[in-house]
């Protein structure tokens, strides 16, 4: 659920609140902000320390390349999208991230994503970023 300031051409500007702490911008009733983002760090190889974050509690490392990205609020719905990249140091190939095995579907508490080197292998970034935009 979330607090939604909301511009309509018919209506003006309406806010709308529900105390959960998501905020929501919208036009015309669709949501134009990230509902959640964070950037952590996967390099240690056990874990996964966030550098910073907006609606999510916490990353799980699951295995190399596979963790859960845990929200503070929980989402409308589950259908949103995800969006991220993965990287390191300047000078070392970047990888491609993704969501995380097709059996395991997003929800609205948490999301699972992987991140995979140019070899096509699960690998460990240090810096990993994911956004999830949404209704």
């Amino acid at each position: 659920m979330a607090s939604i300031i909301n511009a309509s051409p018919t209506n003006g500007i309406v806010q709308t609140a529900d105390g959960s702490g998501v905020l929501k911008c919208q036009a015309n009733g669709v949501t134009t902000n990230a509902l959640a983002w964070v950037r952590f760090d996967a390099s240690s190889g056990s874990s996964c320390t966030v550098n910073a974050s907006y609606n999510v509690s916490s990353v799980t490392y699951n295995a190399t390349g596979l963790y859960t990205v845990n929200f503070t609020n929980t989402l409308s719905d589950a259908n949103y999208t995800v969006c991220g990249s993965c990287g390191v140091l300047p000078g070392a190939a970047a990888g491609s991230l993704g969501i995380a095995d097709n059996s395991v579907l997003p929800s609205t508490s948490a999301v699972k994503v992987y991140s995979v080197a140019l070899t096509n292998l699960l690998a460990n970034y240090t810096r990993m970023s994911v956004a999830i935009f949404g209704n």
